[in-house]
C-alpha cells in the first residue's frame, strides 16, 4: 500500500534543545517560495559567505551521539540527507522525498520500503545506496552509547532488498517511521565513517556542504559540494555558524555586519524587528508552547482537579501584553492552530478565573500548596514568566518557589524527580501524535505517570491502514486526555523568528524544521 501522510500535522505548530527555542518548503527540491520578499535565488552570490548567529555553540557532530537533536539539528543538516523531508505547503507540514523519492508500507503496517535516489555519494565517495541506509540505520539502534537507539526503537531490523530499495520493518503498525526519519535522527552517514573516532569534528554525508572547520562550543564552517543532487539547497558556497548565547551579543553582531541572520527570541521582538534599514525580519507560524511542565506523581499535583486549579489560574493574556511583546498566542493545550488535533470546543476551557481556581483547590481539600519550580539560570523569557506565574498563584493562595539553576542541571533535577515542576518549551514533531507522544510519554520530557486512556486513544494515528480522517480523529481524542488531565500548566504558543540583512535569501523559505524551533539553511543564499 502506497503511503498516505497520514500523520499530517499544521505548521502552525535534553537540555541544550530547551534553550534554543522562542526566540523554519514546496517542491521534493526545494522549499516553498511564500511570500517571499526582497532578493531572489536567481540574484545569490554564488561565492557569497552566509554568516548565522544562533542561540546554542556548536555540538559534536556525531549524529548517533548527540545530545539534543533539535540542538544539534542547525549544524548537522548542511552535512547529512536524511531518507525524508518535511516541507510545507497550503500552510501545513507534509512529509516529502528527499533520498527516498518515495516509500510504500506492507498491508499490515510493519514494514514500509523505501525506493533510493540513484547515484547519491556521500562527501568519502561511498554510494549511498541501500546497504548504506542499512549499515546507518542498524549503527543508530546498536552502538554503544547511541543517543538515538530509543528515537528508533519502532525499528526491528532493516533489509537490503536491491541496492535501490531498503525495507525497514517494525515492531508494531509504524506510520511514524518516515516521519521519524526525516529528523536529524536519520542522518544517513557514510558507511567507512560510522566508527571514526574523530566523527564529532568531521562528519561525512551527502549533504549539499563539507564541514571544513568544526570547533566544538564555539562555531562551524562549511564549503559547498560539487556535484549535490538538489544544487537549490546550496545557494551559499559558505557557511559559517556561529553560536552566540547571549541575545544582546547576537543582536548586536547582526547590527554591526559580524553575522548576516540570527534566530530570534520571541522576547526580542521589539528590537529584532525594527532594525530598520537594510535589515528585515521573518516569524513563522506558532508552534512551540511555553509551559509550566509538572509532575503528576508529586503530592498534591497527583490530583486532576489541583493541575487544572493552576490552569484556571493563568492570566494567559496578560503574560503575552506585558512580557512578551504580544508575540505570544494564548494557548491553553498542547497543540496549536492549525494543528492536526487542535480542539476548537475542548472538554475544559481554561480561561483567567481565579475562582474557578480556589474552588478546584477547596474541593480537593489542598491548601498552603507550594510548589518547588526549577528553570534554567538567565533563560529568557522562561525565568520572566516564572515571576508572572508567581504572582498569579499566590492570589489563588499558592506559592511557587522558582529556583535557577544552571539549565542542564535544572533539566536534570526535573528529569529524575526531584522537583515539582520546571519552566520551560514544548517543541513540536513533524506531526501531531509524534508531538503528543514525544511530550507527554518520554519519561526525559515528561518524568509523571501518562494516562492509559492517551496511549488507547493516540494508537490508530500510528496504523498506515488508518483513513486521514480517523487519524484526526484520535489526535483530537488524545489532545482531549492532555488537556482534560492538565499534564502542564500551558501558557502561551510562539513562533520560529529570524532577523537578517537584507542582502539574505531565503530567511522565510529555508528548510522545514521551524516546528522545532531552529533553522536549516539550505535553500539560503546572500546576494551579491
Amino acid at each position: 500500500m502506497k503511503f498516505r501522510p497520514v500523520l499530517r500535522a499544521g505548521v502552525a505548530t535534553a537540555a541544550l534543545c530547551l534553550a534554543l527555542t522562542a526566540c523554519g518548503g514546496g517542491s521534493t527540491t526545494g522549499p516553498d517560495s511564500g511570500a517571499a520578499s526582497g532578493p531572489s535565488a536567481e540574484e545569490a552570490n554564488p561565492d557569497g559567505h552566509l554568516r548565522v548567529g544562533f542561540t546554542v555553540p556548536t555540538p559534536a557532530l556525531n549524529p548517533h551521539k548527540m545530545t539534543s537533536a533539535p540542538a544539534a539539528f542547525s549544524y548537522l543538516t548542511p552535512v547529512y540527507d536524511r531518507l525524508t523531508q518535511m516541507k510545507s505547503v497550503d500552510g501545513e507540514l507534509e512529509l516529502a522525498p528527499m533520498v527516498a523519492t518515495e516509500w510504500e508500507f506492507s498491508e499490515d503496517g510493519r514494514a514500509v520500503v523505501f525506493t533510493l535516489r540513484e547515484g547519491i555519494t556521500f562527501s568519502d565517495g561511498a554510494a549511498l545506496d541501500a546497504a548504506a541506509v542499512k549499515a546507518t540505520l542498524d549503527h543508530a539502534k546498536n552502538t554503544p552509547g547511541s543517543t538515538v537507539a530509543s528515537t528508533l526503537s519502532m525499528i526491528e531490523s532493516v533489509e537490503v532488498v536491491d541496492p535501490t530499495h531498503v525495507k525497514v520493518v517494525a515492531n508494531r503498525p509504524a506510520a511514524d517511521i518516515p516521519y521519524v526519519l526525516a529528523g536529524v535522527e536519520g542522518s544517513l552517514i557514510s558507511p567507512q565513517a560510522l566508527d571514526n573516532p574523530d566523527l564529532d569534528i568531521n562528519p561525512v554525508g551527502s549533504g549539499p556542504y563539507v564541514a571544513t572547520s568544526v570547533k566544538v562550543g564555539d562555531s562551524a564552517t562549511y564549503e559547498r559540494r560539487e556535484g549535490y543532487w538538489d544544487p537549490a539547497a546550496q545557494l551559499s558556497k559558505t557557511i559559517t555558524i556561529q553560536g552566540i548565547t547571549d541575545d544582546n551579543a547576537r543582536l548586536n553582531a547582526l547590527r554591526s555586519g559580524q553575522i548576516d541572520m540570527m534566530l530570534a527570541k520571541v522576547s526580542q521582538y521589539n528590537q529584532a524587528s525594527k532594525l530598520g534599514s537594510g535589515f528585515g525580519y521573518f516569524a513563522y507560524p506558532i508552534s512551540q508552547v511555553y509551559t509550566l511542565n509538572v509532575n503528576n506523581t508529586r503530592p498534591n499535583l497527583d490530583q486532576q482537579a489541583v493541575r487544572q486549579a493552576l490552569n484556571f489560574a493563568v492570566d494567559r493574556d496578560g503574560i503575552n501584553t506585558s512580557l512578551l511583546d504580544g508575540q505570544c498566542a494564548p494557548n491553553p493545550q498542547p497543540l496549536t492552530p492549525p494543528m492536526n488535533g487542535f480542539l476548537t470546543d475542548p472538554p475544559i476551557e481554561y480561561t483567567y478565573d481565579p475562582d474557578k481556581a480556589r474552588t478546584l483547590l477547596a474541593e480537593a481539600g489542598v491548601e498552603n500548596l507550594t510548589i518547588e519550580t526549577v528553570v534554567g539560570a538567565g533563560l529568557a523569557p522562561q525565568n520572566e514568566i516564572g515571576e508572572a506565574l508567581k504572582a498569579q498563584f499566590n492570589e489563588i493562595g499558592v506559592t511557587l518557589e522558582v529556583t535557577p539553576m544552571q539549565l542542564v542541571e535544572a533539566v536534570g533535577t526535573y528529569q529524575r524527580g526531584n522537583a515539582d515542576a520546571q519552566i520551560q518549551v514544548r517543541v513540536q514533531e513533524p506531526s501531531s501524535a509524534q508531538s503528543l507522544v514525544r511530550n507527554y510519554s518520554n519519561p526525559a520530557l515528561f518524568p509523571g505517570t501518562t494516562p492509559p486512556a492517551f496511549f488507547d486513544a493516540v494508537a490508530p494515528a500510528y496504523d498506515p491502514a488508518t483513513s486521514e480522517e480517523d487519524v484526526h480523529a484520535a489526535v483530537e481524542s488524545a489532545n482531549a486526555v492532555v488537556t482534560d488531565e492538565a499534564l502542564d500548566v500551558f501558557i502561551c504558543g510562539v513562533a520560529t523568528q529570524f532577523a537578517f540583512s537584507d542582502k539574505v535569501i531565503g530567511a522565510d523559505s529555508m528548510g522545514v524544521s521551524h516546528y522545532i524551533g531552529v533553522m536549516d539553511l539550505r535553500y539560503v543564499g546572500i546576494a551579491q
